[in-house]
């Protein structure tokens, strides 16, 4: 019988200590994970041509910083993210989580 790999051990586990993907949602348009609140819904952003998770009240809004265009509701307000060297809307009170899909830092509230 062959022997399971190492991922093949390691991903359930990952997901198991991650409580089983909270906080992480997949992107089906992206093929990647995002940090998201639990009422967050995929929204096209028709600056960027993408779909990303935001929350549902979320429009486009232009981040002077970066020159980019975000999906983020009227609330949300540029924040400095120094783990990855970039500005990024961020709702008030928000604090940077690691996103162990990703290998990223992001805010989540």
């Amino acid at each position: 019988m062959p022997k399971p790999t190492l991922a093949a051990i390691a991903m359930p586990l990952l997901l198991l200590a991650a409580g089983a993907g909270a906080g992480q949602k997949y992107n089906p348009h992206s093929g990647k994970w995002e940090t998201a609140a639990p009422a967050d819904q995929l929204q096209y952003n028709p600056h960027t041509d993408q779909w990303r998770y935001a929350a549902p009240n979320s429009s486009p809004r232009y981040n002077p910083y970066q020159q980019t265009w975000e999906l983020a509701p009227e609330n949300h307000r540029p924040r400095y993210n120094p783990h990855e060297n970039r500005w990024e809307m961020a709702p008030p009170g928000a604090r940077l989580e690691y996103n162990p899909y990703t290998g990223e830092w992001e805010f989540g509230e």
